[in-house]
């Protein structure tokens, strides 16, 4: 997938999370730390919410699965913006937070 598919795809993908999970305050770390798989993304909201990992895990995946994302594609492209999440982290954070 080239660069710019899988920015598209990445911003697809966090906006649905939004929609999904709505209003979640993530500090970077928090972000850094999420943006290395789609599990690791879910207990974290499971943290954040309250909600059972399980339920969240389930969210997290129905997302992917709705813009025909595999694991192994959301843990490459979440491992490429991990990689420079200092950049993306204000515009990523605004997905999940209101201003």
């Amino acid at each position: 997938m080239d660069t710019q598919a899988l920015q598209t795809k990445f911003n697809e993908f966090s906006g649905a999370l939004k929609e999904k999970f709505g209003n979640i305050d993530l500090s970077q770390d928090e972000l850094r730390k999420a943006m290395t798989s789609p599990d690791e993304f879910a207990e974290l909201v499971s943290e954040k919410t309250g909600l059972p990992k399980e339920e969240c895990n389930q969210k997290v995946h129905q997302v992917m699965d709705s813009l025909h994302i595999d694991d192994a594609t959301a843990k490459g492209f979440m491992a490429k913006f991990s990689d420079t999440i200092e950049k993306k982290y204000d515009q990523f954070k605004s997905k999940f937070t209101h201003h």
